[in-house]
């Protein structure tokens, strides 16, 4: 009988690392107590510190191994993806009483389960789930969903069995009770302001080695949100970036990738190598990371030409030959941690702005009269453009800068770091309820941060890169999901007209930024305040519609 590897922490340099440790410690923005770590997270990747330190950095698979396994594979590939490679006895102390004997990862939903779920009268196809696979193109991948809104069971089972389509429910936090409590736990972990879940059922591939063969339900994408991906039954092949596409992307710049870019993921350099999720494995994806996956036939055989992460274990104890079930469709739930517009630097900033308004009414003035954006009597129906509408606007510009930490990239390490370390870092999520009781060093650490992006605002905010900002936002997004927002957004904050903004005095514009970043430095306390109360406001509107 071959033995269980306990938990060791393999991690390899590779491209993915250019951008870490480019600003402050990113742990300490999402940190816990390492005597006492998240339980659900340490179960889930058994070394937590390893997991802070990927968090919006790098991807980091979690694997459950056999030692034999391991040594007859070589883990010294240049460009293996970090991994934690672990027996899964982490998952014990999660088990309740009354689930004695069943693992709580793997007996969180079954292909049966789906089956019930897209069974309910309300389900309808192309909201609440979809028939999808990728579809290529004169080279291009696109996403294929089935065009009605009804499909019968038969009809789904056919189309899953014989056309190739994967079955993706939406939304899963709002339909399977054990889905949805195993989210919120994740949310109190992370103190996020909300975790969304998707399931993915793909059939099994049907040619071993062959792109034919292959069943693939998305096109290579990213995503505007941090994803852990849990494999529950089958096993998928996954293809992941070792760098950001955008770099800590926001909601409002997700976007298909370009041709461009796809091409230069696909090159080995670009990503890491493949590996292959099998059940209780674990994933976590950063933000902006073009990832795809799809399954494949692998012979489960460590002599033959499998990748160093290929293999499922090849023989395990009886018990857990009852859980990992890795034949069969291939099912996975992802958990997507959200922060939106409400949970970043930038968000603690918008927040200090509007403090900043209610407070010093020396420039809550016009800084663009509606008559400038208006003819006639179009004008007096309109509202006056003011400076707090231009700063919020000034400043979503600096946080959406293009960075050299942006991918593709070929330029110098050490100028990416430097940028990485500038407006970037804006992007970084915050943790909700953080105090300076509850945590003096990580309150301490955000506070820095929060001076710095003061600093990085000031000197980085222009009148030319403010205007081309909301000319961007002329075109609202095809998905209304996806459009710019800030705390406290409203129809008020609005500038219609960007080439008015170029008839701006910049002196008067600096002399506004100068003036924010004097009495803002000892605003940070209260802005945490309205930032803690914005995201638990988010986060109980959301749990209340589960």
């Amino acid at each position: 009988m071959r033995r269980l590897f306990f938990y060791v922490n393999v991690i390899f340099t590779t491209a993915a690392q250019r951008c870490v440790d480019t600003d402050a410690n990113n742990s300490d923005f999402f940190a816990w107590d390492i005597a006492q770590p998240p339980p659900l997270l340490s179960a889930l990747f058994p070394n937590s510190t390893q997991l802070q330190s990927a968090w919006e950095t790098f991807p980091l698979l979690s694997k459950v191994a056999f030692v034999d396994d391991l040594q007859q594979n070589d883990q010294s590939t240049k460009n293996t993806i970090p991994v934690i490679l672990h027996d899964r006895s982490s998952i014990l102390p999660l088990q309740s009483e009354k689930d004695s004997g069943k693992d709580p990862m793997l007996s969180l939903l079954t292909v049966d389960d789906t089956i019930s779920i897209i069974s309910q009268p309300s389900m309808t196809h192309g909201v609440d789930y979809k028939l999808a696979k990728k579809i290529v193109q004169n080279g291009e991948e696109f996403l294929g969903i089935l065009p009605k809104p009804f499909y019968s069971i038969d009809e789904i089972i056919s189309h899953f069995n014989y056309g190739g389509f994967s079955v993706v429910i939406d939304r899963m936090h709002r339909r399977w009770a054990p889905v949805a409590l195993l989210a919120t736990r994740l949310e109190d972990e992370l103190n996020s302001i909300k975790v969304g879940v998707n399931m993915y059922l793909t059939p099994e591939a049907t040619l071993p080695g062959s792109e034919a063969g292959k069943r693939q339900g998305f096109e290579a994408h990213w995503d505007w949100m941090d994803v852990i991906v849990i494999q529950i039954s089958g096993r998928k092949r996954w293809s992941v970036a070792n760098e950001a596409t955008v770099y800590l992307s926001n909601k409002d710049q997700k976007r298909k990738p370009t041709i461009e870019e796809i091409q230069h993921y696909v090159q080995s350099p670009a990503r890491f190598s493949e590996f292959t999720l099998c059940p209780g494995d674990a994933l976590y994806i950063p933000r902006g990371h073009i990832h795809n996956a799809s399954t494949v036939l692998i012979n489960n055989d460590a002599s033959t030409n499998n990748g160093p992460l290929d293999n499922c274990p090849s023989s395990p104890t009886a018990e857990m030959a009852t859980l990992l079930n890795w034949n069969g469709p291939s099912l996975h739930l992802t958990f997507g941690v959200e922060q939106s517009c409400e949970g970043t630097l930038e968000s603690l900033l918008h927040h200090a702005l509007n403090l900043y308004f209610g407070g010093h009414r020396a420039f809550d003035s016009v800084a663009i009269p509606a008559e400038s954006c208006y003819s006639g009597s179009q004008a007096a129906s309109k509202h006056d453009i003011k400076w707090e509408a231009i700063l919020h606007h000034a400043l979503a510009a600096v946080a959406r800068k293009s960075h050299v930490c942006d991918f593709p990239s070929f330029h110098d390490t050490s100028a990416k770091r430097e940028d990485c370390k500038g407006s970037a870092s804006l992007r970084r999520s915050l943790p909700l309820g953080l105090s300076e009781k509850s945590d003096s060093k990580q309150y301490a650490h955000v506070k820095k941060a929060f001076l710095h992006a003061l600093d990085i605002f000031k000197s980085s905010a222009s009148i030319t890169a403010t205007a081309d900002f909301v000319q961007t936002l002329q075109k609202p997004p095809s998905d209304p999901e996806l459009f710019y927002c800030f705390p406290g957004y409203s129809v008020e904050h609005v500038v219609a007209c960007p080439d008015s903004l170029m008839s701006l005095n910049e002196r008067e514009f600096k002399q506004v930024l100068t003036d924010f970043h004097e009495k803002t430095s000892t605003n940070f306390h209260a802005a945490l305040n309205y930032l803690d109360k914005f995201g638990n406001a988010i986060r109980e509107k959301s749990r209340s519609q589960g």
